[in-house]
């Protein structure tokens, strides 16, 4: 006997319709039956009468909605009892992360040192995975993960950009078209970018990309096109970041000429798990932060060309 099986049968008594009690629980009416009629034949008894679209209980599961229900009540009231005795340690929040954000994951635990942060690096069917079996709270991602029992908020999107050596031929360009990165070699951070996909729309567009590197860590990334091995696509976000940091000065950005593709964030979780105080608090963080980034990396540029402007500084960005 499951506990779900518990709260789908009060749900039912309750209601007195499967179809409301399915949609209250974020189950499948199907799955809510079959779940009930295992449940019964656990018992040996039948629990409802059943009568054209109606569902009532019967004698036996009167009787058996005492139980549940005081079983239910006590097992609220345990919960409650140990989130008390617990209230003055930090809240732990578990999410999955498709994305390297170490940066910004370091800022959220500095604005809220009452959040304790549990979190693992995974693929996009890792994630759904971990997401349908409710492992973690929620995900950070850049893929929508399938499957109807997620839910999925977009945050924030922002063009992808080209990254290169300050001493590649192409530095010297205001921007960057396709035409020019022919036979260019490429690296792109796999945990943002499918290769397949990202492949496949370039084809579309006359451009046949060399994807040499494939690659989940933006350091790495940006190691190689420091030594000049290559041109890297990340979304304008980050390298805004790592700028504002005073990272890789050696890395220079350029757009795409004919149209860049976008880049998305945001955060999914299992509908019947909705997001806790600390996951609300953390999805608001990740959009302020990033829109932040934007805010301080245009006061940044207005900054430089002032200087550029007074002739105090040769900075480029």
């Amino acid at each position: 006997m499951e506990l779900s099986q518990l709260r789908y049968f009060s749900a039912v008594a309750q209601l007195g319709n499967m179809s409301k009690a399915a949609e209250t629980m974020f189950v499948s009416q199907p799955n809510l039956s079959t779940s009930l009629s295992r449940l019964e034949e656990e018992i040996g008894v039948p629990l409802f009468e059943r009568r054209r679209g109606k569902i009532t209980l019967n004698q036996s599961g009167e009787c058996f909605l005492h139980y549940v229900d005081h079983a239910l009540s006590a097992l609220e009231k345990g919960v409650q009892e140990v989130r008390n005795l617990n209230a003055d340690r930090p809240e732990a929040l578990s999410i999955a992360c498709m994305v390297d954000d170490t940066i910004m994951l370091q800022q959220f635990l500095l604005k809220n040192p009452d959040i304790s942060l549990n979190h693992q690096r995974a693929d996009l069917p890792s994630v759904t995975a971990m997401l349908e079996r409710q492992e973690v709270d929620l995900a950070l991602t850049v893929l929508e993960p399938p499957g109807d029992d997620l839910a999925f908020e977009r945050l924030y999107e922002c063009d992808f950009v080209l990254l290169l050596n300050r001493a590649h031929p192409l530095a010297g360009c205001q921007s960057i078209s396709r035409q020019q990165l022919a036979g260019e070699h490429l690296a792109i951070d796999g945990s943002r970018v499918n290769r397949t996909t990202f492949c496949a729309a370039e084809e579309k567009m006359g451009n046949n990309p060399i994807i040499d590197y494939d690659v989940r860590h933006l350091e790495l990334l940006l190691s190689l096109v420091e030594a000049n091995r290559c041109i890297s696509i990340v979304p304008s976000v980050k390298y805004r970041e790592l700028r504002l940091l005073g990272k890789h000065n050696d890395v220079v950005c350029r757009p795409y000429t004919d149209g860049a593709p976008v880049a998305y964030f945001g955060i999914a979780y299992h509908k019947r798990r909705p997001l806790n105080a600390q996951g609300k608090r953390f999805r608001d963080f990740v959009r302020d932060y990033m829109q932040g980034i934007d805010r301080a990396y245009e006061a940044l540029i207005e900054q430089v060309r002032s200087e550029i402007a007074d002739g105090v500084s040769q900075s480029t960005i």
